[in-house]
């Protein structure tokens, strides 16, 4: 029997607790980073925020690339600790701090742009969504990109992914209902459901025999043989011909 105190498997718990040479965890890499950053009128001067920062991949390229200045929240010490070294490596003068993306710890219009990658599925997607609105100033931009389920996608696939990963996507137009409901107005959408194949082919080739068998040891040793069951069958839904991937971006309209 598993431990309480040990997390349930799954991929998001895996890639949580260990590194695993991965600096960015989403489709796309940089150049979805890019597309949004565009979408979000993202530019020298701008202040953003970063919503679930990781590895502060993502942050750090935005003060390069752009010349942004750029504020980091993440609920995990360890991705905290990761984006600092990164940022420091850099010489990068970006803070990242921890926070909850349900209760952001900032003032009522306070960023150009608020951001984030891959991550709003897991969380309470109204309340996650509210508070980047809350939190950006009036004609300033939201924008994410996360998976999307196509059209068909059979109930049963839908709540495995919910069991396994805590992960509840939405159709893109269901997305864009989420923006819309959030006070987000000109909202755009997106399809990039053609970057989740490469995406998921470069990530295991990325990975060397020696880091494949050191996950297969740390399933089987936290969760058992069934946990590397669920494990697999989570990556399989990941490419399964319902799973889609979306760029959203809204505005906050002023008054």
């Amino acid at each position: 029997m598993r431990k309480e105190s040990q997390p349930h498997p799954s991929l998001e718990n895996l890639i949580e607790g260990e590194d695993l040479g991965f600096e960015i965890l989403h489709p796309g890499g940089l150049e979805i980073t890019q597309e949004l950053a565009n979408l979000c009128n993202i530019h020298a001067g701008s202040f953003v925020l970063d919503v679930a920062s990781g590895t502060g991949e993502t942050a750090c390229y935005l003060a390069e690339k752009f010349g942004a200045r750029v504020v980091g929240v993440d609920g995990s010490d360890l991705m905290i600790e990761r984006a600092r070294e990164k940022a420091n490596q850099k010489k990068l003068d970006i803070e990242f701090r921890k926070g909850d993306a349900h209760r952001l710890p900032f003032d009522d219009d306070t960023f150009d742009a608020v951001i984030s990658e891959c991550t709003i599925c897991i969380l309470d997607k109204e309340k996650a969504i509210g508070e980047m609105r809350r939190v950006v100033r009036p004609d300033g931009y939201v924008g994410f990109h996360d998976i999307c389920w196509k059209d068909r996608t059979p109930q049963r696939m839908k709540t495995r992914l919910a069991e396994i990963e805590g992960e509840k996507p939405e159709t893109l137009e269901g997305w864009k209902v989420l923006c819309e409901n959030a006070g987000l107005v000109d909202v755009q959408t997106i399809d990039r459901s053609s970057l989740i194949p490469p995406w998921m082919k470069e990530t295991t080739k990325n990975l060397s025999l020696a880091s494949i068998c050191k996950i297969v040891r740390k399933v089987i040793r936290l969760w058992g043989f069934s946990g590397l069951t669920e494990v697999w069958e989570s990556e399989r839904i990941f490419q399964s011909k319902y799973t889609g991937y979306g760029v959203l971006v809204g505005r906050k309209q002023n008054g």
